[in-house]
């Protein structure tokens, strides 16, 4: 089966994922062998496959097949799998096992689990023909999806699912969403949904574009320096972060209301943070076995939007470089 490879991290610029050829891996007890149409390329791809992440640990071993916005059919499956068949439309999700026993996973908070695979980076991903999932990772989809347009809500979906859902009630609050790329704008769209005003902040006059169409009630240019803070200053209630830069984040705090809460979906150091302000401040990462599924309905039934530009398999270097650039008005997907 063809793949695309990382075996060293290196600059978009120079291609460092190779295409080659190996062998389908063979199914274990409680596998599913997915053969895929779709995967979505995530802007943590990007982050991994560059080494921008490698003082995190990430990623975690080399060589590795990079991707987990999977959506495939079923083409075998291994002992002790059921209320699956051959030819079932799946998706897969970052999350590809946890272990089932700790405090996390009896709790459903899988997520956080500390022995926990991780699709394309402990586990081979979705930049291949071929994928093994596991058996309690499996998310079963409906056949009027398209995988094509629908890849990506197995990564940035889920993800932006949960950054809101943990807000707890939002309908008439005010919510700004840092950072309006791929997962920002699935993040107003949830926003939306759940009865909050939307104001979208990002760089890019194309994501603040969309972001408005998509049903923001604002958009804002923050500036090189995000010095716009200042213009709306403790106007949100909540603020959510995806602009993976310290400075948004630092302005993140100045937007946000005193008692709110800043959700940080990436990484950052925080300087002058104003206790007095009481001003709690978060993490979010991917989603559980039940934040996959809520999600993935919710999307489904409430028909969200996600852009999406196809590439080839072969072109997962071009589609990410383009990413980079901010080329790409919503997210990159590799039909395999």
């Amino acid at each position: 089966m063809k793949v695309m490879m990382l075996k060293e991290t290196d600059s978009m610029e120079n291609s460092p994922l190779k295409i080659e050829d190996i062998e389908i891996p063979e199914l274990g007890s409680n596998q599913v062998l997915v053969k895929e149409i779709a995967c979505g390329v995530c802007g943590s791809d990007l982050n991994m496959i560059q080494g921008d992440w490698k003082r995190y640990g990430s990623p975690p071993m080399l060589p590795i097949v990079p991707g987990h916005e999977i959506i495939g059919r079923v083409s075998e499956f291994g002992d002790n799998v059921e209320g699956i068949k051959n030819g079932q439309l799946v998706g897969m999700q970052y999350l590809w096992d946890s272990c089932g026993k700790c405090n996390f996973c009896l709790s459903g908070n899988e997520n956080m689990c500390s022995k926990a695979s991780v699709t394309g980076e402990t586990v081979n991903g979705g930049y291949s023909q071929y994928i093994l999932g596991n058996n309690n990772h499996i998310y079963m989809l409906p056949e009027g999806i398209e995988p094509l347009k629908d890849a990506p809500m197995m990564g940035a979906g889920i993800t932006a699912f949960r950054s809101v859902k943990n807000l707890g009630s939002i309908e008439g609050k005010t919510i700004a969403v840092v950072g309006a790329g791929g997962i920002g704008k699935m993040a107003i769209q949830f926003s939306k949904m759940y009865g909050a005003n939307v104001i979208a902040v990002s760089r890019s006059e194309m994501n603040r574009e969309l972001s408005l169409d998509l049903g923001a009630d604002e958009a804002f240019d923050p500036g090189p320096n995000y010095e716009f803070a200042e213009k709306i200053r403790r106007t949100a209630d909540h603020v959510i972060v995806f602009a993976p830069s310290d400075t948004a984040v630092n302005a993140s705090l100045k937007i946000c209301k005193k008692m709110g809460s800043v959700v940080l979906g990436v990484y950052a150091t925080i300087r002058d943070f104003r206790f007095t302000d009481e001003i709690k401040v978060s993490g979010t990462l991917i989603g559980s076995i039940a934040d996959a599924n809520e999600a993935i309905d919710l999307i489904i039934k409430h028909k969200l939007r996600i852009n999406t530009k196809v590439f080839p398999l072969i072109s997962a270097n071009d589609a990410l470089l383009k990413l980079k650039r901010g080329e790409i008005p919503g997210r990159a997907v590799l039909q395999i």
